[in-house]
Formats: C-alpha cells, structure tokens, sequence
C-alpha cells in the first residue's frame, strides 16, 4: 500500500525573510566564514565584548563566554568560542575580532546579527489520511534571557488540541532551568498495526501537565528530573466497541542523565550525545498489571564532517522499553529513531536506528538546503505481542532558515521493505 501525502507550511515571520536573491559561491563562503583572526598564545584574553545585540542581553551572553576569559588567545580557543556562540542558536552572523591591548593581553570583539526570535507559525497538513491545520506563536530569547514560551493549538479531521510552553533558562550554578507544559484535546485517536490495519479508535478527552527541571553537570552533561499528570477519559466508538482503553487518572516521575558536546565547522555542527531516563508511575486503574507503569529509554547518536565540511555522516540509535504501561503512554516510531513505521503505530517496546549522509548543495541568504538518505532499523512489538524486524530507506530535503530561531525543516519519504509500503513525513526544528 503506497501513502502519497502533501504538507503546506505556511511561515509568517517577516516580509524580508524570502525576498532576497540567491548569492554567488563566493559570496556564500565570505558570508559563512570569520574574518582571518591572528591567535597568538603568549597572549590572555581579558575581555569579550559584543556588538549587534538588539534583544539578547549581554548580561546572558556574558555567562556562555566568561570560561573563555584569562585564558591564552589560542586558535582552539577560539574555535570553541565560535561554537559556542553558534549553539546558542540566537545569532545568523558571528564576526570575531582581535586587539592586542599590551604585550600580554588581548581584548575580543564579538559582530553578530540577531535571528528572528519571536515566531508566529501558522500551518496547514493534508494527507490521504485526513487534514490538519492550526498555528503556534513562540518566542525563543524571551526577556533576551534565551527563556521560551509558546502559546497554539491545531483541529484536524479527529481532533482538536490546545497547548501552552514555558520554559526558564538557568544560567547559575545550582539552580536548575525549568519547563512547564500544558495540553488539552478532544480526540478520536486511531492506532495502527505493523500492517496499517486500523485495530482501534475511540473518543477521548484528555489534559496532560508537565514539569521538568534540568541542571548542567559541568559542560557536557545534564541531569534532568520530571513530574507529570495526566487525565483521559476514553469513551468507545461505534465502530470498534468494547475495544477502547480505560479511562484513567496517572502521575509519573522521571530522572534521567545525558551528554553532549559539539564543534562548529562553518556548515554543519558535529555532535556526540547520549541520553538515558528512566520513568515511574501510578494509575487510578482497579487492574494490578496497569497501576504501575515503567519505563526505560535511551538514545544515542553523532554526526561530523567527512571528505568535505559541507558532506557529512550521521547515526542515531534509540530504544524504550516499558513494563505495564497503559495505551496512552505507549511511543511512537521516533522512540526508535525510524521513520518507515504507520504514522498511528504505537508500541511499548521498540529499538532502533538510522545511519546515512547529509550534503548541503545550496546557501542562500535565508538559509540552506541540504539532501540526506540513510537506511533505517527497528525492532518493535506489534498489538498482537509478537515481535517484528523491519527495515528500509529514507531520504529527503532539510531546510535550515539563518535568520529565524528554529533549526530545520525537513521532509523526506522512506520504504519499509519487508511490509512493502511508503511513508511520508515531515518535521519542524523544534520541540515541546
């Protein structure tokens, strides 16, 4: 059975964004490296200033770059102050500069020109399964403290949903950044097996709220700790009556612990990251194998340049595993980091993973288009508690925008070989 699904995305940020022509290759490289910077280690950097900032305060800025102070004006150095500017993701333009102040010590200066932070994102979806459309207003560098909040919602042809987001960057040691996310929906969820056979749907009324704090362990890791609640009241469908779950009150805490550390290289950022969690609950449900639930997830993955900083490798690997779980917590395909599983597939069991390659082929003045293809792999527990392993490709088109706080967009097909079918899917750059 072959999917053939069409998205239109509708972005409103601002009337320049797009109006700009394609530059030249050469232009291109100028725009996308430093000017030549004379790194001279016999020197101390003593002080980092910045100009451009609109909305960002310096205040913030200062606390990612003060490791970077007394210490000696070195090529690394200063490579490392690049990447760490770029992961901030606030800035389209970083420009870097030296002045020698005495024999021993150095002053920077710092050029950027600030993204476009606060986005309102309308949206529309079509596919042979049904329709969506909605929109989200977001602003990523709230305050210009790089704090986040975001307010939407969207209706499609089985449900209507409202969401809110507030997130609070920590940048002082021993006091953790904090998330909060609320959501509520009217819905008729639909679920699929490993064949695309529609097994179940019902209607549903749901609320969910979450709370997560995170701490940074040093630079690279990250210790994080979440609560959540959660309410649904499933009602059964006339077409699949008696089939529905139960309706149910949870709570749930989860920690989990992860690293990560990249490196700019002017196109791309190579990362390597890993992630681990581990998520207990508790159910109002009279049934002792669903009062309980567990939950065991991780994730690993990198990516860096090869041959050609604008071609580069990447994989990524991930898995849960969950012990008396009830359906509406069961995950989707990306807990397994694939994405040639039904669309309304959901499992308590599943691992998997991606490996494949990615080439920028054209910059222009909003942003960059790039191909990727790699060949994915899953292991997942069908609704009739067997296991299946699936395989097959997948590629398509990314799209990173250079003036707007959101990192991608992307759109691909993938085959899953042994069940003979297409998908089609297609990702914005940010999560909730």
């Amino acid at each position: 059975m072959k999917k053939i699904c069409t998205i239109l995305i509708f972005l409103v940020f601002s009337q320049a964004l797009f109006s700009q022509s394609p530059e030249t290759q050469a232009e291109q490289e100028a725009e996308s490296s430093s000017p030549e910077m004379q790194a001279d280690q016999n020197l101390t950097v003593t002080n980092i200033s910045f100009v451009g900032l609109k909305k960002t305060r310096n205040s913030y800025i200062q606390t990612t770059v003060k490791k970077f102070i007394n210490e000696p004006l070195t090529d690394e150095n200063l490579h490392d102050l690049e990447t760490a500017l770029q992961l901030e993701g606030l800035f389209d333009d970083i420009q870097i500069s030296i002045a020698q102040t005495s024999d021993t010590e150095a002053e920077i200066t710092v050029s950027v020109k600030e993204k476009i932070t606060f986005i309102p994102l309308p949206f529309a979806m079509y596919s042979s399964s049904g329709f969506m459309a909605g929109g989200v207003v977001m602003d990523t560098n709230a305050f210009g403290q790089k704090h986040m909040f975001m307010l939407g919602g969207f209706f499609s042809n089985t449900s209507k949903t409202a969401m809110a987001s507030i997130a609070k960057n920590s940048r002082a040691k021993g006091i953790p950044s904090v998330s909060i996310f609320l959501s509520g929906s009217k819905s008729s969820p639909e679920y699929e097996n490993l064949d695309e056979d529609t097994i179940l749907k019902y209607d549903a009324l749901s609320f969910s709220a979450s709370v997560s704090l995170s701490e940074k362990i040093g630079e690279h890791f990250a210790f994080t700790n979440g609560y959540g609640f959660k309410y649904l009241d499933a009602s059964d469908d006339s077409k699949y009556e008696g089939r529905s779950p139960e309706s149910l009150v949870s709570g749930s805490l989860s920690v989990g612990f992860g690293y990560s550390k990249s490196d700019w290289n002017g196109v791309f950022m190579s990362t390597n990251s890993a992630s681990l969690s581990v998520e207990a609950g508790f159910t109002n449900l009279d049934d002792e194998n669903y009062r309980y639930p567990l939950g065991f997830s991780f994730a690993i993955g990198e990516q860096h340049p090869i041959f050609s900083e604008r071609l580069r490798i990447y994989q990524r690997y991930s898995g849960f595993y969950g012990r008396k779980n009830h359906l509406s917590s069961f995950k989707g395909q990306s807990a397994g980091s694939v994405s040639i599983l039904p669309g309304n597939f959901a499992t308590e069991r599943i691992i998997g993973g991606n490996a494949g390659l990615e080439v920028a082929i054209a910059k222009f003045n909003w942003g960059m288009v790039s191909l990727y293809s790699d060949y994915q792999i899953v292991y997942a527990q069908d609704f009739d508690d067997d296991y299946h392993f699936m395989h097959g490709p997948n590629g398509g088109a990314r799209f990173y925008l250079a003036k707007i706080a959101f990192p991608a967009l992307a759109m691909g097909v993938s085959y899953n070989v042994p069940k003979n079918y297409w998908q089609f899917a297609a990702a914005m750059g940010v999560s909730f």
